[in-house]
């Protein structure tokens, strides 16, 4: 029988906590006792408790199917079960209800080991007052909820209540044994916001932390039901899908995340727009090891970083070798660095009016000791994505101080000299600081350093780039664009930067000979550095004919292997003198003659 009036949809045992009710189920098959409990509630007045009494354990699942309570008080001797297999059964038809047991023994040693089981406590019938009984009904209700609350923060992410990485890796691993018992597959995503950083930085880190919010809302929509979305740490999350027929399934999915991904977000009153970069990976394909699985989709995850953001990447055993290698390169350039192995070389910036020294571009080059000399292709991509270029980039930019320092100790005359600058470098808050105390201890003039920035790291975010560009210039050092022409850039921007030079990407210069739209890209340059007063150099000008069409269409200075290899520092200083003597130090007869320049 049912005692008192059933009220459903009172939530969980934490929100019917705030309501003060109580409501308690008594499984027990002596109506004597039952009859016990109820009247001493009503005899001590008890109005914030629901008695229900069901009188065995397939009456006791029934009602735990259908409405919540906040306790059980179980009797362990009942007409369809006695002992542990009470409890179980309670216990597999509503794991988060905690359970009173009682018994009509003091029994300490069976007492000790029905609360190993998860039992809350366990009551002699009816052992002490009323209120005693009461008493240890809400300790127990309220030892369950902090159980909850602690198994709840173990397994869940509190910011997005969403599963964290511990619980996904444990849904993982129960997925992958499922697919392995039925022969089928699941996939694996691992997703990462691009440009994160950017939202923290400029927005504060409680906008951040909005959006994530709105992120894991988004992906719940963008998954199928049953699936398990997780946030890893960051802004990391992972989506396992479990029965999926193959990788056109997985893409289809990945696509869909990244069209609901790229609609704008609206955080504290601002539009945002970010994207994501997703890896996938699949088992049994891929691997069968859980761990290794996660590295494959993360491998994954970066290869589509690399590729341009806003996709998705499938790993490939070719992935695996690529990070290998990665790792192998990442940690020789971290001894590299300690070991001082790095060396500069400077290519000249050659006047192509009177053919003198206008500057110097320093360039990074590093003889291994066992495997020769490694490209700068090679390595400044493994740096910049571990952060060693961080580290790197400083030891450059005060090595070409002390060569700087060590050619005026010559008595000789100066160029600027120019540095390569990565994102890395120019997004660190105290970039400009750390240039100007560079300058500053090494007692360089500050003219005489150019940094160099791409054009696709200022048009990443073009208001923080015009900020960072006019810190630096307050540093009175020049600053120029690399490689320009080859990403998006916007005029309108173009004009506001505080920059003195734009330099024109050599695949440009090197398509002049034979391809007319590479002339016309180099022309227009030319006239739109003019219009915008700045200085033009012409980079990789490797034949006469290139530097024939940048004379004609006004460009004053250029560099390459036509005037050239890159110089060792002593190398140099033949050029510093000549310009002492007001000598064309690049005059024709030392151009190459061989077939470059043909």
């Amino acid at each position: 029988m049912i005692v008192g009036a059933c009220h459903a949809g009172l939530g969980s045992v934490a929100e019917r906590c705030r309501c003060k009710l109580m409501k308690l189920l008594l499984v027990e098959d002596n109506l004597d006792d039952a009859d016990f409990l109820a009247a001493s509630l009503r005899r001590h007045n008890v109005s914030d408790i629901e008695l229900n009494h069901v009188t065995s354990i397939r009456d006791a699942v029934i009602q735990l199917r259908l409405q919540r309570f906040d306790v059980v008080l179980l009797d362990l001797h009942l007409p369809d079960g006695s002992g542990m297999e009470c409890v179980d059964a309670i216990q597999a038809a509503e794991s988060s209800v905690p359970i009173v047991v009682l018994s009509g023994q003091d029994d300490e040693e069976f007492a000790l080991s029905i609360l190993n089981k998860g039992v809350q406590d366990y009551l002699v019938k009816w052992e002490g007052e009323t209120r005693a009984i009461l008493r240890a009904m809400r300790y127990a209700a309220e030892r369950k909820r902090s159980e909850l609350r602690l198994n709840y923060l173990a397994q869940y992410d509190s910011l997005t209540e969403i599963p964290n990485r511990q619980h996904f890796q444990e849904q993982l691993e129960r997925a992958t044994a499922r697919a392995r018992r039925e022969g089928r597959k699941v996939a694996l995503f691992f997703l990462d916001l691009d440009q994160f950083k950017v939202v923290n930085d400029t927005l504060g880190h409680d906008a951040g932390d909005n959006l994530l919010r709105e992120m894991a809302v988004r992906l719940r929509r963008s998954i199928r039901a049953g699936d398990v979305l997780a946030r890893l740490g960051g802004d990391e999350f992972a989506v396992l899908l479990e029965g999926i027929s193959g990788a056109l399934e997985a893409e289809s999915i990945a696509k869909g995340i990244l069209e609901l991904i790229a609609e704008p977000f609206f955080v504290d009153g601002r539009e945002v727009n970010v994207t994501t970069s997703i890896g996938i990976t699949i088992y049994p394909n891929d691997n069968s090891d859980v761990a290794t699985l996660l590295k494959n989709a993360d491998i994954a995850m970066y290869q589509a970083k690399e590729q341009g953001r806003n996709n998705f990447k499938f790993f490939t055993e070719r992935m695996h070798a690529e990070l290998l290698e990665y790792h192998r390169l990442e940690q020789e350039i971290r001894d590299a660095i300690s070991n001082e192995m790095f060396t500069l070389v400077f290519q000249p910036k050659v006047n192509l009016v009177t053919r003198k020294l206008e500057g110097l571009e320093a360039l990074l080059r590093w003889e291994h000791k066992e495997r020769g000399n490694i490209s700068p292709t090679e390595f400044i991509p493994v740096a910049e994505q571990s952060g060693h270029i961080v580290p790197l980039g400083h030891w450059v930019l005060e090595e070409v101080c002390r060569t700087l320092n060590r050619w005026q100790a010559a008595s000789l005359p100066l160029v600027p000299v120019s540095i390569n600058v990565s994102a890395r470098q120019f997004q660190q808050a105290d970039f400009h600081r750390r240039i100007a105390d560079v300058l500053r201890h090494q007692n360089v003039d500050p003219s005489l350093m150019e940094l160099e920035l791409t054009e696709g790291m200022l048009m990443e975010d073009t208001d923080l780039a015009k900020h960072g560009l006019a810190q630096l210039k307050d540093t009175g050092v020049r600053v120029s664009i690399d490689d320009f022409g080859t990403g998006h850039s916007c005029l309108n921007y173009l004009r506001r930067f505080p920059i003195d030079v734009l330099k024109i990407d050599r695949s440009f210069i090197n398509d002049i000979d034979h391809c007319e739209d590479s002339q016309l890209i180099v022309e227009a340059i030319i006239s739109l550095a003019g219009s915008l007063r700045l200085s033009t150099v012409a980079e990789g000008v490797e034949t006469r004919h290139q530097l024939n069409f940048l004379v004609e269409r006004g460009c004053t200075v250029a560099q390459g292997f036509l005037f050239g290899q890159p110089l060792v520092a002593r190398e140099v200083m033949p050029f510093l003198e000549d310009l002492i003597d007001d000598a064309p130090g690049f005059a024709t007869a030392r151009l190459p003659t061989n077939k470059q320049t043909a």
